[in-house]
């Protein structure tokens, strides 16, 4: 009985910190926004089936979003109920994303739905 809790405490340590190193992708997204201030959300998933991973407010510039773990993201971004949102992306372990986004009034390369429809 000893012998098998301590080969499953052994397993459990050698897997989990394996898995928690995965997570090392940086995504940087520089954001001009006009100087208006913006809440920029960063999600996993898609459109209809997604999670916050992390929320930052800005005025512009460099948003960074550190060790995600490789999947699909996205960004939703603005203050309102509507908000901006980016095409979905899908990050891979081990590497490093780039993007520049410029908030435009009334059209761009980003589309618009209802924040709780995300």
């Amino acid at each position: 009985m000893y012998a098998t809790k301590t080969l499953a405490a052994s397993l459990a340590s050698l897997l989990f910190p394996a898995a928690a190193a995965a997570c090392n992708t940086d995504f940087r997204v520089t954001l001009e926004t006009f100087g208006e201030g913006v809440t920029v959300e960063l999600r996993s998933g898609t459109p209809g089936k997604s999670n916050v991973v992390k929320t930052t407010r800005t005025s512009g510039g460099i948003v960074s979003f550190s060790r995600l773990c490789a999947g699909t993201y996205f960004l939703a971004i603005g203050n309102e109920e509507t908000v901006s949102v980016t095409p979905v992306r899908h990050f891979e372990d081990d590497s490093e994303y780039k993007s520049r986004i410029t908030m435009n009034r009334g059209s761009g390369n980003v589309g618009k739905q209802s924040r709780k429809s995300l």
